[in-house]
C-alpha cells in the first residue's frame, strides 16, 4: 500500500498533464475506498529515506485528509469515510513522530496534523499526548521542541479546558521558562512561542480566577518575578550588526509585550512595583526606532522595512515591533503606577513631553502615503477619516493621543504646546537649509493638535483649566503660512482642517473668511487632491458647527461646486461630497430650494449610478428626507422624483435597485405633510402594493412594509378610500398583503410586518375589526416557531399593544386560541420571556415592559398555571465539556412560573435604570486597588456618562422612533420606566399581588433582590 501510495505522489508531480490529474483522481479514490490510506500518508511522512518532497507532499495530503475524513463533526469540511478507530490510532502514533523531524517543513506540517487530530480527540481518545508533547519540550533538542511547541500553542489556546489547568500548568510553565530562557539554544521564535503558551495559560488562569480567585493568585504570585526578570532581560536585549537576526528578535519582543500587557490587566498586583521597570525598555525601543521609521519611511528612501514571515504567517518587522509598543503604552499611561512618570503637581513631566514629541514624530505621512494618496483619492480619504480600517504608525499615533488626552487633560494640553513648538522650530530651520520634506512634521503637529480640538476648545472657554496654547499666536505664524504653502498640498490641507476644528473660538468674522478660502479651494481648478478632500471636510465642519449667518454667503458656490464635483466621484471621494452636501442643504433652507433642480437631479442622477451600493444609498436618503422636511422645496422634489421613481419600477427587474427605490419613496413619505399630495397614493400606491406582492426578494418585502406603515401613518384615510375599481380598497390590499407575509414568507422577508400591523391597528383599527382575530391568529402560529430575534420582537409588540390599549379581549383571545395543541397565551409568553432582554428600541422597550407588567396583575388561574424558561441547570458531576458532550447534551433550563418570570425580567429592567448615587461608577480595580485607571477629572464615569452610554446602546433602532414627531404624543414615550417600574413593585409589594411577596424570596438571586431593595428604599 505504502509504495503504490507512494508512487501516486510521485505521479502528482509529473510534468504531463494527464499522468498529473490521474493521479490526483487516483488520491482521491484512495482516501474513499482505502481504509489503510492514512496510515500510508503518515508512514512516508516521517519515513526519512523518502526525497523531502514526496515527504511533504504525503504530509500535505494527510492534512488535507484530516480535514475532510477525520470526524463528522467538522460539519463544514468532512466528506468521509471516517476512519476506523484502529486505523486513527495508528496515524496518532506514527504522525507525533513527525515533531522531531530534522527537516523544518515535515516539522511543522506535522505538527498541524496533530493539532488538528487533538482538536478532536483530545483527551478521550489521545489521553497521553500532553505527556509525549510535555517530554519533547525536556528533551533539549531544538527539532522536537519547535515541533512540539507549534501543536501546544493550539492546544492551551483550544483544548486544554480550564478543569485541566491547574494539573497541567504547573509542569508545563517551568518547562516554558526554561526554553524562554535558553537564548543560547533556543531561536527567537522557539522562545516567543514559550511566552505565548505561557500568555494562553495567564488567559486560562483568568477564567479560573472567576472561579476560584485565592487557587489563581497563589499559583501566580510565586511565579511572576522570574518571568519578569526575564522579560526585562529580553527587552533591554539588542542584536548587534545583524539585521536578520535583529528582526527575528523584534518577534520575541513582540511576544513578552503582550503578555506583559495581558498580566497587568488580569494580575496587576504582581506587576505594580515592575510596571515602570518594564516600561523603561519599551519606550526605549519606541524612541530608538523613531529614527529608522523617518528614514526608511517618511523620507524617499529606496531601502525597505525588513520584515519575514514565521512558519504560523505571521509577519515580524520593527513596524509590527512599533505597533505593539504604541498599544502597551496607551494602555499602561493609564495606571497609577506610571502617574509619577507624566504628571508632577499637575504640570506635565519632561518625560511626557518628550513623548509627544516622539509620538509627531510617528504620525508623519510616510512617501509611500504621499506617492499613493496623490493618485487615489479614495485611498486619501478612507486612510485620513476618523474611523479608518486602515492601521498604521498615524493611527496608532492618533489612538495613543487620545488616551494621553483623557487621562491628563490639563498637563497634556501643556506638554502638546511644548512638543510643538520645539517641531514648528526645527521645521522651520529645516526648511530655511532647504529640507524637501520640511512640511511633513508641521503637518503632523497641526494633525496632532486637531485631534485635540474639542478638548482644546472646551479648556479655552473654561479660563478656570488655565490652558497653555496660544491660539492667536498660532494662527498667525502657522496656520496662514500653512494654507500659503501651495507647494506642501498636504500640510495646506491640514491646515484649512484644522481651523475649521476650532471654529467654536474664532471670532464669527474670521470664522467667515475661512469658509469663503475653503469654499476657494473647492472650487479652484488649480487645488490639487489632498487640497479639495481637506476644503470639503473643513466645509463640513464650518456648516454642522458654524451660525448659519457666518456660512450662508458661501452655500449656494458650495452645494454648485459639489454637484459638479458629484458626477466623476466614486466609493469614498463620493461618500464624503454627499456627506458634505447634506451638511450645507441645512444652512438655510431657503436657498437650498432655490437650487432645486440642480440639486435633486445631481441627487438622483448620483442614485442611477450606485443604485445598489447600500451605503451611497444611505447618504442619498439622508439628503432626500432633509429636503423633504423643506416646505419650499418638497413640491417640486415630488414632482421630479415620482415620475423618476414609477419609471425605475417600470424598467428595471433588479430587486436590489427596486428595494432601494422604495427607501427614496419612503423618505418622502416620511417627511410628507399629512394628508399626503393624491400622487402618492393615486400614482404610486398600486405600484408598491403591485411590487410586494410580486416579489419574493427580502429586500424588496421589507422596504415594502416600511413603505406602506408610513403609508398608513401619514394617510390612511386616503388608503381606506382608494379602491381598485373592482371594489377592493387599498385597506384591503394592505391586509391581504400582511395575510400573505404572514402565511408564506420568511422570517427575513417579514422582518417588519409586526410593526406594520400595529400601525393598522393604531391608524385603523375600526376598519379591520372583521379581520384582526384571523391575522391575530396568523401572528401566533409564525411566533411559535420564529427563532430569528428581530421579527419575534416585531410580532410580540403586536400582543404588547392590544395588552395595554385592549387588554382584557386580548387576554381572552390568547386564552381560547389554539396554537397546534398549544394556546395563544402559552406560546406568547414563552417567547416573550424568552426574548425580552434582547428587545431594542427607547419606545419598544417601555411599551414591552409595561405591557408585562399588565400581564403580571392577571389573577387568572390559567396563567398561574403557566411555567417558561429559568435558569441554566448546572450538572455538578459533568466534568469537562468537550465539544462532542455539548453536542449530545445541549443545555437544560428550570421551569419557573410565569408570574416568578416576569418580576425577574421587570426587576433586571428596573437594575438597568439605576444609577448609584454617587459621583461615578468605577470600574472593576484590582483588589488592593493599585491598577486603577486614572483620569485628572475623576476616576469612573459619571452619571451623565453612564446614562448617554446606555442610551447609545440602542440608537440604531431608535432612529425611526426619533423621527415619528407623532410617537412623541404618546404617553407610553413620554412615561419614566424607572419610576413607572418603582411605582408598579411598590403597589405589588404592598398588597402582594399574586403571592409577589413569595417569588421575591424564593425565586430572586441576591443581586436581584438588592437592586429591587434599592429602588423601593429610594
Amino acid at each position: 500500500m505504502d509504495q503504490a501510495v507512494f508512487e501516486t505522489l510521485v505521479n502528482v508531480h509529473n510534468a504531463d498533464g494527464a499522468i498529473r490529474s490521474a493521479a490526483e483522481k487516483r488520491l482521491e479514490e484512495l482516501a474513499a475506498s482505502s481504509p489503510e490510506f492514512p496510515v500510508s500518508l503518515t508512514r512516508l511522512t516521517i519515513s526519512r529515506e523518502i526525497p523531502i518532497p514526496q515527504r511533504q507532499l504525503a504530509a500535505l495530503t494527510l492534512k488535507a485528509y484530516v480535514a475532510s475524513h477525520w470526524s463528522p463533526r467538522n460539519d463544514d469540511t468532512f466528506k468521509g469515510p471516517e476512519p476506523s478507530p484502529e486505523y486513527k490510532k495508528a496515524v496518532r502514533e506514527l504522525i507525533i513522530h513527525g515533531l522531531t523531524d530534522p527537516e523544518k517543513k515535515i516539522r511543522v506540517v506535522s505538527a498541524y496534523v496533530v493539532s488538528k487530530i487533538a482538536h478532536e480527540d483530545f483527551p478521550e481518545d489521545w489521553p497521553n499526548l500532553f505527556d509525549i508533547l510535555l517530554s519533547y519540550l525536556k528533551s533539549n533538542s531544538a527539532d522536537s521542541v519547535h515541533g512540539a511547541m507549534h501543536v501546544m500553542l493550539e492546544m492551551v489556546k483550544r483544548d486544554i479546558s480550564i478543569q485541566q489547568l491547574p494539573q497541567i500548568a504547573p509542569v508545563l510553565v517551568p518547562q516554558l521558562f526554561t526554553i524562554l530562557t535558553s537564548d543560547n539554544v533556543y531561536s527567537f521564535r522557539t522562545r516567543g512561542r514559550a511566552v505565548g503558551i505561557f500568555n494562553s495559560c495567564v488567559e486560562m488562569l483568568v477564567a479560573l480566577r472567576d472561579d476560584n480567585p485565592q487557587a489563581a493568585d497563589e499559583y501566580v504570585g510565586p511565579i511572576l518575578p522570574q518571568w519578569i526578570q526575564a522579560f526585562h532581560t529580553i527587552l533591554t536585549h539588542h542584536v548587534q550588526g545583524d539585521v536578520e537576526k535583529a528582526t527575528e528578535e523584534y518577534g520575541l519582543k513582540m511576544e513578552v509585550v503582550k503578555c506583559i500587557s495581558k498580566l497587568s490587566g488580569a494580575f496587576s498586583k504582581f506587576i505594580f512595583n515592575s510596571l515602570p521597570q518594564l516600561l523603561e525598555p519599551i519606550w526605549n525601543d519606541m524612541y530608538s526606532l523613531k529614527d529608522r521609521y523617518v528614514a526608511e519611511l517618511v523620507l524617499d528612501s529606496s531601502d525597505v522595512a525588513e520584515t519575514f514571515q514565521d512558519s504560523d504567517s505571521n509577519e515580524i518587522g520593527f513596524l509590527q515591533l512599533l505597533y505593539v509598543l504604541f498599544e502597551f503604552i496607551e494602555a499602561t499611561c493609564t495606571k497609577k503606577a506610571v502617574r509619577h512618570l507624566f504628571v508632577n503637581n499637575g504640570a506635565p513631566t519632561p518625560f511626557f513631553e518628550q513623548v509627544l514629541y516622539v509620538v509627531i514624530v510617528y504620525l508623519q505621512i510616510t512617501q509611500e502615503q504621499v506617492e499613493t494618496w496623490l493618485s487615489n483619492v479614495n485611498q486619501y480619504v478612507a486612510d485620513e477619516d476618523d474611523y479608518t480600517f486602515s492601521f498604521t504608525a498615524r493611527v496608532a499615533g492618533w489612538d495613543l493621543l487620545a488616551v494621553l488626552q483623557e487621562t491628563f487633560p490639563d498637563p497634556y494640553a501643556a506638554a502638546l504646546w511644548a512638543a510643538t513648538q520645539r517641531h514648528f522650530t526645527e521645521s522651520n530651520n529645516a526648511r530655511v537649509a532647504g529640507d524637501a520634506n520640511w512640511w511633513k512634521i508641521q503637518e503632523a503637529c497641526l494633525c496632532a493638535m486637531g485631534r485635540s480640538a474639542d478638548d482644546m476648545m472646551q479648556a479655552i472657554k473654561d479660563g478656570s483649566r488655565n490652558l497653555r496654547f496660544d491660539i492667536k499666536s498660532l494662527f498667525d505664524h502657522v496656520i496662514i503660512d500653512s494654507i500659503r504653502a501651495t507647494g506642501c498640498p498636504f500640510l495646506q490641507g491640514r491646515a484649512l482642517v484644522f481651523a475649521s476644528e476650532l471654529v467654536d473660538i474664532l471670532p464669527g468674522e474670521l470664522a467667515s473668511e475661512y469658509v469663503r478660502v475653503s469654499a476657494e479651494a473647492l472650487r479652484s481648478p488649480e487645488s490639487s487632491i489632498p487640497v479639495k478632500i481637506s476644503a470639503l471636510r473643513a466645509l463640513n465642519n464650518y456648516c454642522q458647527q458654524l451660525d448659519p449667518e457666518f456660512s450662508a454667503p458661501q452655500q449656494m458656490a458650495i452645494m454648485e461646486c459639489i454637484c459638479q464635483l458629484l458626477p466623476e466621484a466614486t466609493e469614498e471621494a463620493l461618500m464624503l461630497l454627499l456627506q458634505s452636501l447634506c451638511a450645507v442643504v441645512k444652512i438655510k433652507p431657503e436657498i437650498t430650494a432655490q437650487y432645486e433642480q440642480v440639486l435633486t437631479t445631481a441627487v438622483l442622477d448620483t442614485w442611477k449610478r450606485f443604485p445598489t451600493d447600500s451605503i451611497i444609498a444611505s447618504y442619498i436618503l439622508d439628503i432626500i428626507e432633509h429636503f423633504a422636511r423643506i416646505p419650499q422645496y418638497a413640491p417640486a422634489l415630488y414632482h421630479r422624483c415620482l415620475p423618476f421613481l414609477d419609471n425605475v419600477f417600470k424598467t428595471t427587474s433588479d430587486q436590489t435597485v427596486i428595494a432601494s427605490a422604495i427607501d427614496i419613496l419612503t423618505a418622502m413619505i416620511r417627511y410628507a405633510q399629512s394628508p399626503l399630495p393624491n400622487e402618492f397614493t393615486e400614482r404610486m400606491f398600486p405600484t408598491v402594493m403591485q411590487l410586494g406582492w410580486n416579489s419574493t426578494d427580502e429586500d424588496v418585502l421589507q422596504s415594502v412594509q416600511e413603505c406602506l406603515k408610513h403609508y398608513i401613518i401619514k394617510d390612511s384615510n386616503h388608503i381606506i378610500q382608494w379602491n381598485d375599481g373592482s371594489g377592493k380598497s387599498g385597506l384591503d390590499y394592505v391586509v391581504h398583503f400582511v395575510a400573505k407575509l404572514l402565511q408564506t414568507s420568511t422570517s427575513s422577508q417579514s422582518l417588519f410586518v409586526g410593526d406594520l400591523i400595529v400601525t393598522l391597528i393604531q391608524n385603523a383599527g375600526h376598519n379591520i375589526a372583521n379581520v384582526l382575530p384571523e391575522l391575530l391568529n396568523a401572528v401566533l402560529a409564525r411566533l411559535e416557531n420564529a427563532d430569528n430575534q428581530p421579527f419575534i420582537q416585531s410580532l410580540v409588540m403586536v400582543f404588547a399593544h392590544l395588552i395595554i390599549n385592549q387588554q382584557d379581549t386580548v387576554y381572552q383571545f390568547l386564552c381560547n386560541t389554539a396554537v397546534n395543541g398549544k394556546s395563544g397565551l402559552e406560546v406568547l409568553m414563552k417567547m416573550w420571556c424568552d426574548y425580552f432582554d434582547s428587545f431594542s428600541g427607547y419606545y419598544r422597550l417601555k411599551v414591552s415592559a409595561i405591557a408585562l407588567s399588565k400581564v403580571f396583575l392577571i389573577t387568572d388561574p390559567r396563567l398561574q398555571s403557566l411555567t417558561v424558561r429559568g435558569d441554566i441547570v448546572a450538572d455538578p458531576n459533568e466534568g469537562i465539556v468537550t465539544r462532542s458532550k455539548a453536542k449530545r447534551k445541549p443545555e437544560q433550563y428550570r421551569a419557573i412560573p410565569v408570574h416568578a418570570k416576569i418580576i425577574r425580567l421587570l426587576v433586571g429592567d428596573l437594575a438597568n435604570t439605576l444609577v448609584p448615587e454617587n459621583d461615578s461608577i468605577t470600574g472593576l480595580d484590582d483588589e488592593d486597588n493599585e491598577w486603577e485607571t486614572l483620569s485628572d477629572s475623576g476616576a469612573g464615569m459619571s452619571k451623565a456618562e453612564f446614562t448617554f452610554l446606555s442610551d447609545l446602546a440602542a440608537d440604531v433602532d431608535e432612529e425611526d422612533e426619533e423621527n415619528n414627531e407623532a410617537l412623541k404624543d404618546d404617553p407610553i414615550y413620554q412615561t419614566d420606566l424607572r419610576a413607572y417600574l418603582v411605582d408598579f413593585f411598590r403597589n405589588c409589594s404592598a398588597h402582594n399581588v399574586n403571592n409577589f411577596m413569595e417569588i421575591c424570596h424564593v425565586h430572586l438571586n441576591d443581586s436581584e433582590r438588592e437592586s429591587l431593595e434599592m429602588a423601593l428604599k429610594n
